[in-house]
């Protein structure tokens, strides 16, 4: 396996759908360009961002009042664990 040392690993995280959710990934995408909503159902929304940012997006996310489940590597396991949480 390799490291993706330079190009960042992509972590995906499992938020509650909101409102609030537009105003937060435009300050989200100044900070990193390449995070984008990748699936959105009736009460989740699932993020991707690069590893490095993710703490500090997670960070935004809970002082603007949108609260994240987990946060995992793969899209796999994170459909796994909202299928789980409904």
């Amino acid at each position: 396996m390799v490291v993706k040392d330079k190009i960042g690993r992509k972590r995906y995280i499992i938020l509650e759908k909101s409102d609030k959710i537009g105003a937060v990934m435009r300050e989200i995408k100044k900070m990193d360009p390449s995070a984008k909503i990748i699936i959105k159902d009736e009460r989740f929304i699932l993020l991707r961002c690069k590893h490095w940012y993710k703490d500090e997006i997670i960070r935004i996310l809970n002082e603007n009042g949108v609260m994240t489940y987990r946060t995992t590597g793969t899209i796999k396991k994170a459909k796994k664990i909202m299928a789980g949480l409904n």
